[in-house]
């Protein structure tokens, strides 16, 4: 992944890597009204956001010590 060094760098004061789970959890709720309207918009969102979050997660379980993975999900924003 090109862009793992800026995420990394950056994602313990933005939170994107949490963001982007908030976005998927709020998708799941979305999906069974979706399939029952056939539309598949929502699905494929959630299933690219999960494909990411599951892409970033092996690259930092595999390339982490497990306090610097631990910064990434503590975020907690600044005033």
């Amino acid at each position: 992944i090109s862009c793992f060094p800026h995420l990394v760098e950056k994602n313990p004061r933005t939170g994107n890597l949490g963001s982007l789970i908030k976005v998927f959890l709020s998708r799941t709720k979305e999906l069974k009204i979706s399939a029952e309207c056939q539309n598949h918009i929502f699905i494929w969102q959630a299933h690219n956001a999960l494909f990411i979050i599951c892409c970033l997660l092996k690259v930092f379980i595999s390339q982490m010590s497990e306090e610097e993975l631990q910064l990434h999900f503590t975020y907690e924003e600044k005033a």
